[in-house]
Order: C-alpha cells, then sequence, then structure tokens
C-alpha cells in the first residue's frame, strides 16, 4: 500500500465487496489506506447488496447494468460509478453533481477541453444520465492510473507537462465558475502558514510570508487544479504507422488521459506542475518544465509548499534546501 511501504498478510481474512481495509502504524493509516474490497474492480450487479453501494441501487435498477466498478475517496466514501451493460457503452457516473457543478464542467468542456482537443474523457449529454439525482456522466476510459509520478515513464510525464503547456496557454476572459467550490490551493495557503506559525521558527516564517508574497505576483493560468498522479489515466494505443523491423508488429504507445476536471480554474502558473510532479527529486522534476521563469519559480513555491503538508520536517531535509536556495536565487 503506497509506494514506500510494502505490507503483507499471513492470515486469512473474510471480505465481501464493500468491506473497508485500514492498515495502521503508530495509529496513523499507512498511504493507500483505507481501501474498499472490490474498489476500481468490475462487480457484478447482484454485489450491490452491500451498504456500501446502497446508493447505487436506484441506478443500476433504472440502467440495467450487469457489471459496476465503484470508486471511492481517500476516506472511503464512494464518490463514482462506472456501469457497463449490454445496451450502452461503459460509462462513468459521479455522483451528487450540484446543478451549478455540472454547469461549471460543462462550460469548461465546451470551451476549453473540446476546441483544444485535450485528452479527457468524453462528457456525455446531461439526458443520458441516470441518476435520480443531478450527477455528471463520462466515457469510460480504460487505462491505468498510479498513485505518484515516479511510477510513470518519463514519456507519459513529459507528455502531461505538455498538456498543461497547452491549456494554461488558453485564454477565455467571460469563462467564470458559478460554483464556489474553492480549489485545493486555498486549502493549501492556510495549512502552509499555520504550519509555519506553529513552529515559533522566525526565519522559517519570514520566508513562508516571501512566498506567499511571490505567489501573489505570478500570472495566473487556466489549470486542471487538482491534478495528482491519480488523475492521469495511462491508455495503450497501437502506433500502426511505426511497425516493430524485429518482431514485424505494430508498437503500443502510451497516451496519458486527464480526468477529473472539476476543480478547474485560474490559477498561480507552476500550480498543477508541482501537484503533479511532487515526490521526484527537485531537480529532474525541474528538467521536464519549459524554460520559463515564472512557471519554474511558481513550481519552486509550490513543491515546498506540498513538500511541508506531507512532512512537517521537510524544511530540514535537502530537497527544501535545494529549492529554496533556487527561490531565493530567482527573486
Amino acid at each position: 500500500m503506497g509506494i514506500d511501504t510494502t505490507v503483507g498478510f499471513n492470515a486469512p481474512l473474510r471480505l465481501l465487496p464493500g468491506d473497508i481495509v485500514e492498515v495502521t502504524s503508530g495509529g496513523q493509516p499507512l498511504p493507500g489506506s483505507p481501501q474498499r474490497v472490490g474498489a476500481n474492480a468490475w462487480l457484478a450487479a447482484p454485489s450491490n447488496h452491500h451498504t456500501a453501494f446502497a446508493p447505487l441501487a436506484s441506478l443500476l435498477e433504472r440502467t440495467g447494468a450487469s457489471h459496476f466498478k465503484p470508486f471511492f475517496k481517500r476516506n472511503a466514501e464512494l464518490t463514482a460509478v462506472a456501469v457497463r451493460g449490454d445496451d450502452f457503452p461503459d460509462t462513468l457516473v459521479k455522483l451528487a453533481a450540484s446543478p451549478a457543478h455540472i454547469q461549471d464542467v460543462s462550460a469548461f468542456y465546451e470551451q476549453v477541453i473540446t476546441p483544444l482537443a485535450l485528452p479527457a474523457p468524453a462528457l456525455l449529454p446531461s439526458s443520458s444520465t441516470w441518476g435520480a439525482e443531478p450527477c455528471l456522466s463520462y466515457e469510460y476510459v480504460d487505462g491505468v492510473s498510479v498513485s505518484a509520478a515516479v511510477l510513470l515513464s518519463e514519456q507519459v510525464r513529459q507528455q502531461v507537462i505538455d498538456i498543461l503547456g497547452q491549456l494554461h496557454g488558453h485564454s477565455i476572459p467571460a469563462l467564470r465558475r458559478i460554483n464556489p467550490q474553492q480549489a485545493y490551493l486555498v486549502d493549501l495557503q492556510r495549512l502552509v502558514l499555520r504550519q509555519s506559525l506553529l513552529t515559533f521558527d522566525v526565519r522559517h516564517v519570514l520566508f513562508m510570508l516571501k512566498l506567499r508574497r511571490c505567489v501573489k505576483h505570478l500570472p495566473c493560468v487556466l489549470s486542471h487544479g487538482d491534478l495528482h498522479a491519480g488523475n492521469v489515466i495511462v491508455t495503450e494505443k497501437s502506433d500502426t504507422e511505426h511497425v516493430s523491423a524485429k518482431h514485424g508488429r505494430a508498437k503500443d504507445r502510451k497516451n496519458p488521459v486527464l480526468i477529473d476536471w472539476d476543480r478547474w480554474g485560474m490559477l498561480p502558473v507552476g500550480y498543477d506542475e508541482a501537484c503533479f510532479l511532487r515526490g521526484l527529486p527537485f531537480t529532474q522534476a525541474l528538467s521536464y518544465l519549459p524554460h520559463h521563469i515564472d512557471l519554474r519559480l511558481g513550481f519552486a513555491v509550490f513543491s515546498y509548499w506540498l513538500g511541508l503538508v506531507e512532512d512537517v520536517k521537510f524544511r530540514f531535509t535537502e530537497k527544501a534546501k535545494e529549492i529554496a536556495r533556487y527561490v531565493e536565487g530567482a527573486l
């Protein structure tokens, strides 16, 4: 569970689809915990009798789905479901979406994703949603997602950064959100400032304030808003134009598809890149970025903040010192 900790079991467990499994160490959940049994796996529709799947009962009955694949948040709360049936293509339904939220996502698809042909799941017309409550429906993308960018190939990492560059370069002044849902960046800034004050380290607090002033002067660009590695689905597509001379067959190309555009917005440049590349060595992550001063500076600041959130002692690490030196040299 997670990329840093290996956990093994040597005991039979009587688990059913929907059961929650949580592994802790020192009272704290390990990375990837808790998880639902059957999460992200196709289950036969009769499995929906479990209480965890109760919210899906009416939807599965209405669609006549033969199989479903539940998706859960990190707190094991049901957030979306993919449905499969004989009379319709595989479809992903995001649950409990407000009308304003649906309008925001629809507008972003219409004015940004579709015109730019960004790799994202096709948004299905609202008339095709089947839930009793308002919901968003997408074409289901079959692929692989990972927990951290370090687990992706260099090619895929670079492709994602290039996609972000295309997004950031697009400008639509009239595009505004209706749903007041705040980006995670707002919570990140509050948490970092609170943590810095609790250190009672004057030098560290002053550095945090300096970074906040720096962020205020960064240009804001169209952004995904929640681009962690788990929101990148890697698909394989046969490349018929390039045939292996040795084996005489088409090669498979890995193509990233960006999902969960719910938190799009105008955010400081570098934020998306820092969220996506977090966990990589700073110099290596920086090598994927174009040589734009504001982009690299924003990436450095947000990488520092994300490091602090993951580890309160991050500021003492060599990576933190390297980022701090970069920021000081760029300002």
